[in-house]
């Protein structure tokens, strides 16, 4: 089975020889190559640059041997092409000129043509499948309507994102009127790297996990629903991932994705209790791990796979969130080796 075929056939639920495995974050600061590009460039002329975004895109397939590579981007690329100015500041994070908290500042926003401003992001992907071989498989990705949302009405810095819930609570027009802008451009998007030839689309709803229930189902759900629809009706499988979600499980198994994507806090057997056979999981080993040992990582690769019952059918071995910077390389390595060869 080729690699596309079975990270494929892994989104739809279907048999697979053994899983495939990825990182999130995968390209990136823990990786010596893409320091070294790093010290050249800016993070937002790298992503900027097809030429760069594809190299630092295809560094861990070529490293350490990932099951997919996954596009070398940000999710607030489609703020920054609407006109608010991002900027990656060190120690910081993103930063934009401007913040989305009154009704003058959502007028500000430039909606037209979003994917022409986007377009280095379809030549990076263009560009990505010239250089990967033709059965392996390149993810799009996109931060869901109420993720993005969340850094252009607070900015970087916010850790529970408690102003964009007072917003949504008391100015649910400025609120709304966001999240309907931003699930339209998110649709075009990720439809666009669909077109593009990307195998599948992961969304990152990084955020939504600072919800209740019920706010989920009012704030963030119903836009993120639209954007699935659009891509199940597309073809183009899904991956759905937000931290700290095992609250929203209920709510996450009635949405149109493929995959949901379980964070290192839920067990993946009591996840998949939850959300039923219907859905295909991917996850959850705590990042942490990979800062420790081989012998570590291995146990917990196996604790892994029991958990998940049978790990050959609808699932995607990853990380329960990104890989972190201070990761030795030979660490992630075993991680990717130790799913590989545990079959």
């Amino acid at each position: 089975m080729d690699s596309k075929q079975r990270f494929i056939n892994a989104c739809l639920n279907k048999e697979v020889d053994r899983p495939p495995v990825w990182m999130m974050r995968q390209a990136g600061r823990y990786l010596p190559e893409y320091r070294a590009v790093k010290e050249k460039h800016g993070t937002k002329e790298m992503m900027q640059t097809p030429e760069i975004a594809c190299e630092i895109t295809i560094q861990p397939v070529d490293i350490i041997g990932t099951d997919a590579a996954i596009l070398y981007s940000d999710i607030l690329m489609i703020p920054d092409a609407m006109g608010m100015g991002l900027r990656f500041s060190p120690g910081e994070g993103p930063v934009f000129d401007f913040l989305i908290n009154t009704e003058d500042a959502l007028n500000k926003l430039n909606t037209q043509h979003l994917n022409e401003r986007l377009s280095y992001v379809f030549q990076s992907i263009a560009l990505c499948l010239k250089k990967l071989p033709e059965d392996y498989p390149l993810l799009g990705f996109a931060g869901a309507p109420f993720t993005v949302a969340c850094y252009m009405m607070s900015g970087g810095h916010a850790k529970d994102f408690a102003q964009v819930k007072k917003l949504a609570w008391t100015e649910p027009k400025i609120f709304h009127g966001l999240m309907e802008i931003l699930t339209t451009a998110t649709i075009d998007y990720v439809l666009e790297q669909g077109n593009g030839g990307v195998t599948a689309i992961q969304i990152f709803d990084s955020w939504a996990g600072v919800l209740s229930k019920e706010d989920y189902a009012v704030m963030a759900k119903p836009y993120t629903e639209r954007v699935f629809k659009a891509l199940k009706d597309n073809y183009i499988p899904s991956i759905h991932y937000i931290k700290g979600s095992e609250h929203l499980l209920e709510e996450l198994k009635t949405l149109p994705s493929d995959v949901i994507s379980i964070d290192w806090r839920t067990s993946l057997g009591k996840a998949k209790q939850i959300v039923g056979s219907d859905f295909a999981l991917q996850g959850n080993i705590d990042p942490d791990v990979l800062l420790s040992n081989p012998e570590l990582i291995k146990e917990r690769i196996a604790t892994m796979m029991q958990s998940i019952g049978n790990p050959k059918k609808g699932y995607i071995a990853n990380l329960g969130h990104g890989i972190g910077k201070d990761t030795p390389v030979a660490n992630a390595k075993a991680f990717i080796d130790g799913v590989k060869n545990y079959f």
